[in-house]
């Protein structure tokens, strides 16, 4: 054996025994598995196969077959990767059931903007910075995860539960983490790492950051992290796999691999994998070509800078009313050119058990609902007395309540004023903070009361004290220097 051939031995065993060395680490070996081994592991056998047919031909020198090889070779890998893509939305998509009956009718909820504003200001005494806010629909509570400030990324402070009433502010009660024993969160650095924590119990589970959120177990926080795996080789998916419970006070981590409804308070169905299933209604009604030129398929993205809903546009966690369970719900428009709301899908949420696909419906709306930013401007044209308009009231979250109805809020960026329950042919009832009906509008454009009967000519109401309760303290105040400065007026032109 020559010293040519002992040293790419030697170098051989050292590169392997560096990749053996890192393979230690769980969360390495983890990622090896799952983002080389099976989500690139038949690209890369196949771009091994091309290479050494490659260098076979060139070789035997046979220039004309070895640039056919590399033509044919890089032609397939493109066929492959374009095919592979569209066969995974279609296995995403084949989840999908549509149905022709109407939808179930689901719960309100307070605005998720106003909800995630209102977390800082339950912040005090505790050393964090606001992490992820997330509605549980099964509890009815917001819930956001505190990360602790300090070097290396250490690990959560606390839990802020909130209760926020469908107007009004917000009330929370945080639940500490133990510092010495929970020091974990899944952005963490080397010991501080959630995900690494995971990755031990089954190297074979996939946890992102955007899938995680917490909650208060009396006084103990507990962060959830719900879990896929990946499944098949050739065209692999993401399947439920689960949920990890992290311990804030002990910093124990438990896989559970089914979740009955009802078991947990909030979803333990992965957010990104409703927006795989979301994302693969492009193929809806269509093939290939058309979904690639855009003009089939469905999609839950936002088509207007003023859209309410820019900033949080599907997968609404909200809870199914009149029946235990909770579901995703998803708005969608036409990809083509529409953007009128035309379907609905609901996922549910509530329950998993590894290795399922959760059950996901598609609702197909008789009547469509004009988009997001029309319905904002004709609630602010239909309510244009209502105060505060130009002092920063404005329309928040537009989410779907009933097979033809939907609810939108009214108010400043942590106070909800009023609410507004709008259904699918314009007409739409405004009602204050006690849940007393201001005002309606009928499809016609007419204002009519809260009992029914219509209001004078001149947009008056019936009764204004409803409106007046409803108003916050800084709207009340600028109402009665107003009204004072208008008594003033008159009184002087007298």
């Amino acid at each position: 054996m020559n010293t040519s051939t002992k040293a790419g031995i030697a170098g051989t065993v050292g590169v392997l025994a560096i990749i053996g060395l890192a393979l230690l680490d769980p969360l390495t070996r983890a990622r090896f598995i799952n983002e080389v081994l099976i989500t690139w592991g038949f690209p890369l056998l196949l771009v091994i196969i091309i290479g050494a047919v490659l260098l076979a031909t060139l070789a035997s020198e046979k220039i004309g077959v070895s640039v056919l090889v590399c033509v044919l070779g890089l032609g397939g890998l493109v066929f492959y990767g374009m095919a592979r893509t569209y066969n995974t939305s279609l296995e995403y998509a084949s989840t999908v059931q549509e149905s022709k009956d109407e939808m179930p009718t689901l719960k309100e909820r307070a605005p998720f903007l106003v909800a995630e504003r209102q977390a800082s200001s339950n912040l005090s005494g505790i050393n964090g910075q606001i992490g992820g806010t997330d509605y549980l629909a099964d509890s009815n509570h917001y819930s956001t995860l505190v990360d602790r400030k300090g070097p290396f990324n250490p690990g959560y402070a606390a839990i802020i539960n909130q209760t926020i009433a469908l107007t009004g502010q917000a009330t929370g009660k945080p639940c500490l983490f133990d510092e010495k024993h929970a020091g974990e969160r899944m952005d963490g650095w080397l010991g501080n790492s959630l995900t690494r924590a995971i990755a031990a119990k089954d190297s074979m589970l996939i946890a992102k950051v955007a899938d995680v959120w917490g909650y208060c177990d009396g006084d103990t926080p507990k962060v959830v992290v719900p879990v896929t795996k990946l499944s098949g080789w050739i065209n692999p998916v993401h399947v439920p796999a689960g949920v990890a419970i992290y311990d804030g006070h002990t910093g124990n981590v438990e896989i559970r691999s089914e979740v009955k409804a009802g078991e947990l308070p909030g979803p333990v169905i992965p957010v990104s994998y409703v927006e795989r299933v979301n994302a693969s209604l492009s193929t809806h009604n269509g093939d290939w070509w058309t979904m690639v030129t855009g003009q089939s398929g469905l999609t839950d993205e936002v088509k207007d800078d003023n859209d309410p809903n820019k900033d949080n546009h599907s997968a609404f966690s909200l809870a199914l009313k009149g029946e235990p369970g909770s579901v995703f719900a998803s708005p969608f428009t036409s990809r083509a050119s529409s953007r009128s709301i035309e379907d609905i899908a609901l996922l549910e949420s509530g329950h998993v058990k590894a290795g399922e696909t959760p059950t996901v419906t598609l609702y197909h709306l008789d009547n469509p609902r004009q988009s997001n930013a029309a319905t904002a401007d004709k609630i602010k044209a239909d309510y244009s007395s209502l105060a505060g308009w130009a002092t920063g009231l404005s329309v928040q979250e537009v989410i779907p309540v009933s097979h033809d109805e939907w609810a939108a809020s009214i108010g400043l960026n942590q106070n909800v004023v009023y609410r507004v329950l709008v259904k699918a042919d314009g007409s739409s009832c405004l009602t204050n903070a006690d849940g007393e009906k201001i005002r309606c509008i009928d499809a016609a454009g007419k204002t009519v009361g809260a009992s029914g009967t219509e209001t004078p000519a001149d947009g008056g109401q019936p009764s204004t004290m409803g409106a007046v309760n409803a108003l916050s303290n800084e709207d009340l105040a600028r109402l009665q220097s107003a009204v004072t400065a208008e008594v003033l007026k008159r009184l002087t032109q007298k």
